[in-house]
């Protein structure tokens, strides 16, 4: 489930860290990028106990509701529609939600505070008020509301962002991303089927390999990619003046040019040159991608990229 764009970033933080740190002990930066890529599927779980959570929460106040001494009609026959959700009850249902949970040892008791900020967002949310007032109750508008309030009032929660923040270091660049990957769930969840991911199909172990691989080969590579590099270098233009984030996006460009054969190098550019995008400036978008353009013909050439399959130069 895991794209291969998102591990070529955690690839690229790694390497930046790595070489930030004096480039000594890799095996350790290693290991604390395979931690921390396989902590996200504890991410994924605990944000999905989060909707549970809620409605549980809702649930409570809906029972203190019916014990007051003089409740209101409405809550003496209080609507039940969201803490009734199918998608919710779905997921609290869910084998390998408990199972987790009950690995992760989830627990939401000291954290109060949180999920009534959160039911007040529910309860002032127009989608709310509406989706309790509509007549009609399906599994697809029931997935159709849920899906819309974690995209708008769960994922984006700034209270919840700092307590995963405070949860664990791995989870604070990786937030956003977990929750598209659980808001997709959510979204393909089908009526009396799985809802969640199993964690091996989550993680999957050829792509925790490929940035494995892709980690070592840019580092055993790296002194020789560096004379290469400056090779394409403009005219007047030094690697030392050129910003180690962008020299590291181009030697792991040129690894896996040559060392993944079953990856094309066009997808190998298209990759790097959203990266670069992402991670460095507007002049370095230009600048690597002239320079990795140029390469990778002049490498094709030489024979030094070889791709096995049809249609992959």
């Amino acid at each position: 489930m895991l794209n291969r764009r998102f591990l070529r970033e955690k690839t690229l933080q790694t390497l930046y860290a790595y070489y930030q740190s004096g480039g000594e002990d890799a095996l350790v930066f290693e290991k604390n990028m395979t931690f921390g890529v396989r902590k996200l599927y504890e991410l994924y779980i605990r944000l999905a106990s989060v909707i549970v959570e809620l409605s549980d929460y809702a649930q409570l106040r809906i029972e203190e509701g019916k014990q007051k001494h003089i409740p209101t009609e409405a809550e003496k026959n209080p609507n039940l529609k969201f803490v009734q959700n199918r998608v919710i009850e779905q997921l609290r249902n869910n084998p390998v939600f408990i199972q987790k949970s009950k690995d992760y040892k989830i627990s939401w008791k000291q954290h109060e505070d949180l999920f009534r900020g959160l039911y007040q967002v529910l309860l002032k949310t127009s989608s709310y008020q509406t989706y309790m007032d509509d007549p009609e109750s399906s599994y697809e508008n029931d997935k159709a509301f849920i899906c819309g309030f974690f995209k708008r009032k769960i994922s984006n929660n700034s209270n919840l962002y700092h307590h995963f923040e405070e949860q664990s270091i791995f989870w604070t660049d990786d937030f956003d991303n977990v929750a598209f990957w659980l808001l997709k769930s959510l979204k393909n969840a089908e009526e009396n089927a799985d809802l969640l991911h199993p964690e091996d199909q989550f993680i999957n172990a050829e792509d925790l390999e490929f940035a494995k691989k892709l980690f070592r080969q840019t580092i055993l590579n790296n002194e020789e990619y560096t004379p290469v590099i400056e090779n394409y270098l403009a005219e007047n233009w030094e690697l030392d003046r050129t910003p180690l984030i962008d020299v590291l996006v181009m030697k792991m460009a040129i690894a896996e040019m040559c060392h993944f054969p079953s990856i094309p190098v066009k997808v190998t550019l298209n990759e790097y040159i959203e990266i670069i995008k992402q991670f460095s400036t507007d002049n370095s978008y230009i600048f690597v991608n002239g320079v990795l353009n140029q390469l990778s013909i002049d490498y094709v050439k030489q024979g030094k990229i070889k791709k096995s399959g049809r249609g992959l130069i």
